[in-house]
């Protein structure tokens, strides 16, 4: 009897849970859309280098920064982290690690 009230409350908390979890992100075939248009512009820029287009470059990089601009905003799982932040939030790790070792009166981790 347990086990079936168990199993049940299992179930009804799966099910309910399950709508939340396969919802897609907001925006995902637009983000790819974005994407792909933003590789195909940073390649024109590429060519027009090649080929010394200096206005079709100019272009190209406009139209792609413009791009990425407009996919910062509307994806933020494309945002890019700053590098600078990345490397302080390292340190921070490693001083909050290590300071038990070098403070006084902090005591030892794991004892």
């Amino acid at each position: 009897m347990r086990f079936a009230r168990i199993t049940g409350v299992v179930l009804v908390v799966l099910l309910s849970a399950a709508p939340m979890l396969a919802v897609n992100k907001p925006h995902r075939g637009e983000c790819k859309r974005l994407t792909r248009q933003i590789a195909r512009y940073e390649r024109d820029v590429r060519f027009a280098d090649q080929r010394d287009d200096e206005r079709w470059e100019d272009a190209s990089q406009d139209r792609a920064q413009q791009l990425v601009t407009r996919r910062a905003d509307l994806c933020p799982q494309y945002r890019r982290r700053n590098p600078l932040a990345e490397a302080a939030d390292f340190i921070a790790a490693a001083a909050k690690a290590a300071a038990p070792y070098f403070i006084p009166g902090m005591g030892f981790p794991g004892l």
